[in-house]
């Protein structure tokens, strides 16, 4: 039986709970399902934000992001660094948001950002141009420089990476936007290939449950017969979607997760 706040009871002879994570409380996943299995005595894996935005230090190292709020790169690498250390590479799309960055290929790394967060400060380096090494980059550059050899370096360099980007990566590279490309020095070059191939970005923080796709954690997964999603804890009891510790990356992964386990539970009460 299932007993209301207002102390009416519901009797069934079988019971789902569907009560999702942690993500989205505004949607109904406020956790109360784990409390619940808690009490019945089910293990639950700490739970926390697995698929979320991350905020960068917009009001310092990272001030110029905030210009580029809506901008969307669709191949591009990130590398996440400690102690100037690499960590994970990860390959795809990135969207700059008023508070940092978001976008399928972020959301998928931030778990792993947040797990170095406890060990001390993360940069993430930003490659605008992941299918060119250092050698063919150097080649571009030189190429351009010397196709347009008396425009300004601002007006040329578009034509290489995203323009929204050629202001912001030139004052990273410390080159005036002004310059004619025939006056850009070697070290100047070779400064603006280092900041195309690893714009630092500064992590702050990662956004809280409210922006997060899904969490982490949930019920442990022995203590789950999924040849029917039936606790093993606990008879009659079918556990579904969020309340299960399945990590997954972004992509719809999370809507499956749901809708298979539950057509599991719902063609087995």
């Amino acid at each position: 039986s299932i007993k209301l706040k207002d102390g009416n009871k519901i009797f069934a002879k079988k019971i789902i709970l569907a009560t999702g994570g942690t993500s989205r409380p505004e949607t109904g996943s406020t956790g109360d399902g784990f409390k619940w299995l808690l009490e019945l005595e089910h293990t639950i894996v700490p739970t926390n934000e697995a698929l979320v935005p991350i905020a960068l230090k917009i009001k310092g190292e990272d001030s110029w992001v905030k210009a580029l709020s809506g901008v969307t790169l669709k191949d591009i690498k990130l590398s996440t660094f400690q102690n100037n250390a690499k960590q994970e590479v990860h390959r795809g799309k990135i969207l700059f948001t008023h508070f940092g960055i978001s976008g399928p290929t972020v959301l998928n790394m931030s778990k792993d950002v947040g797990e170095l967060l406890k060990y001390g400060e993360v940069e993430i380096r930003l490659d605008l141009l992941p299918s060119l090494d250092y050698g063919m980059m150097n080649e571009k550059l030189q190429e351009l420089f010397k196709i347009d050899d008396k425009k300004k370096i601002k007006n040329s360099l578009g034509s290489l990476i995203p323009s929204a980007l050629v202001s912001p990566t030139l004052a990273l590279a410390k080159i005036d936007e002004e310059k004619i490309n025939n006056a850009v020095s070697r070290e100047e070059r070779l400064k603006l290939i280092e900041i195309i191939k690893g714009i630092p970005l500064h992590v702050d923080h990662l956004l809280g449950s409210d922006k997060a796709v899904v969490s982490s954690g949930g019920v442990e997964l022995t203590e789950v017969d999924f040849k029917t999603m039936q606790s093993k804890i606990v008879e009659n009891l079918y556990l579904i979607g969020d309340v299960l510790n399945i990590d997954r990356p972004s992509g719809g992964y999370s809507l499956q997760l749901c809708w298979t386990t539950g057509w599991v539970a719902g063609s087995s009460v």
